[in-house]
């Protein structure tokens, strides 16, 4: 535990983020946490891989980690609110600024670090815990919260619940749920009930609300998304789209989109897409959005970001996928040598040298690079991401990133310590 302490700038991530405003006035309680103690807990979240509840269980009984986040509670003493690590992580995720965080962090970590002209990049899916969507239990999903804020907004004007035929739709919608061989067919027939019991749901609570506005700012946004997903389901299921853009799959986390991989296993994956620059085995966050795009064109802003970091960029690793003529021709104006495989006749005298190299770094890429991604998302919290929001959701593939590599980055640290003792 120590060892990571040391191995994180927490002073110069702490000023990259506002305090917060209870600390600011002095009013109320003092809190249990600064903002450095707020960025320890999202480290020990991913490092330890427990629940909020557990971590601040351990927290109120360890105290090396009460240390590593900046207390120290007396032995009668214990933090009863469970919910602090949530707190801190949508209030970082509000205000975090990738860029400049990752900036202090390679500004901290370069003096350890050896191979800094020689960077790696790949793009990788950090995948967000829903159920597998399809069109059929979308459109129910949509159903049933409509249904009940029509209940809710009844209930609140004292009117009698509405005669509408929900339980019958809803035992269409379980019957075909429990078939075990779903046709087409099938499908369609029930999508056309469903999306015919949607209209007539969004129909009638737009009725009530021209009357009475019962909707609460949340729930008039869900509802707006609830339409956006009908008007994309009705669109394709009669044929007046061929492809549906920014398509909804999840109504409780709209802003995820379908990223095709085209992996044997799973060809489709749900979540934020990531282009990773990897410098020294070290990961940084290139490009990070959850709409789905060409890691291709993302090189040259790869080679850019490691410049930026570390002043320089001789050789550079990627997939094939980045091998385009443009990318070929940046590389070569700019003496960068890559790993493709060349285009056209070669001089006979560095044939050789030039194979063992690009052989070495597809090597160090397929290895390390991509073994980095594995490594993240078994123990460090990014195999399946249960955040709430967008907000949430980036500030918690930010840190779990970044747990890994100040792990990494903790030995070489401890390492070069105690050869300076030594000297």
């Amino acid at each position: 535990m120590g060892k990571i302490y040391l191995a994180i700038p927490f002073d110069e991530l702490a000023a990259t983020l506002p305090r917060p405003a209870h600390s600011k006035s002095g009013l109320g309680r003092k809190p249990w946490f600064d903002v450095k103690g707020g960025i320890a807990l999202q480290f020990l979240k991913h490092y330890l891989q427990l629940s909020d509840e557990l971590l601040m269980q351990r927290i109120n009984t360890d105290w090396s980690m009460q240390l590593f986040c900046g207390i120290l509670l007396r032995p009668d003493e214990k933090i009863s609110d469970m919910n602090l690590p949530g707190w801190w992580r949508s209030y970082i995720g509000r205000h975090l600024n990738i860029d400049e965080m990752q900036k202090q962090f390679a500004a901290y970590w370069k003096p350890f670090m050896y191979e800094i002209n020689v960077g790696m990049q790949d793009a990788t899916c950090y995948e967000s815990r829903i159920s597998f969507p399809t069109d059929v239990k979308l459109i129910w999903n949509c159903c049933h919260q409509t249904y009940l804020m029509i209940q809710q907004s009844r209930k609140l004007l004292k009117l009698r619940k509405s005669r509408m035929n929900y339980l019958r739709q809803k035992q269409i919608f379980q019957s075909y749920q429990k078939t075990k061989k779903k046709t087409r067919r099938a499908e369609k027939k029930v999508r056309k009930k469903l999306l015919k019991f949607l209209l007539n749901l969004i129909e009638h609570l737009n009725r009530l609300q021209q009357k009475h506005q019962t909707l609460s700012q949340k729930q008039t946004s869900k509802m707006s998304h609830i339409i956006k997903v009908y008007e994309q389901q009705h669109g394709k299921l009669y044929g007046q789209v061929q492809e549906i853009k920014n398509r909804i799959v999840s109504l409780s986390k709209p802003y995820i989109r379908p990223i095709v991989r085209g992996k044997e296993t799973k060809t489709v994956e749900f979540g934020a897409k990531v282009n990773i620059l990897q410098v020294d085995g070290i990961n940084f966050i290139e490009h990070l959005s959850y709409d789905a795009f060409n890691e291709g064109t993302r090189m040259q802003s790869g080679i850019y970001l490691q410049r930026k970091l570390f002043g320089k960029c001789s050789h550079h690793s990627a997939d094939q996928i980045y091998a385009t003529n443009a990318n070929r021709k940046y590389c070569k104006q700019n003496n960068i040598v890559t790993n493709f495989t060349p285009k056209g006749k070669q001089k006979i005298q560095h044939i050789e040298q030039a194979a063992t190299l690009r052989k070495t770094l597809n090597i160090a890429r397929g290895t390390i690079l991509e073994g980095s991604f594995g490594n993240e998302k078994e123990n460090y919290f990014l195999k399946k991401i249960p955040a709430r929001n967008q907000t949430t959701e980036t500030c918690w593939i930010f840190f779990g990133i970044f747990t890994s590599n100040a792990v990494r980055m903790a030995d070489r640290i401890a390492a070069a310590q105690l050869h300076a003792r030594a000297a």
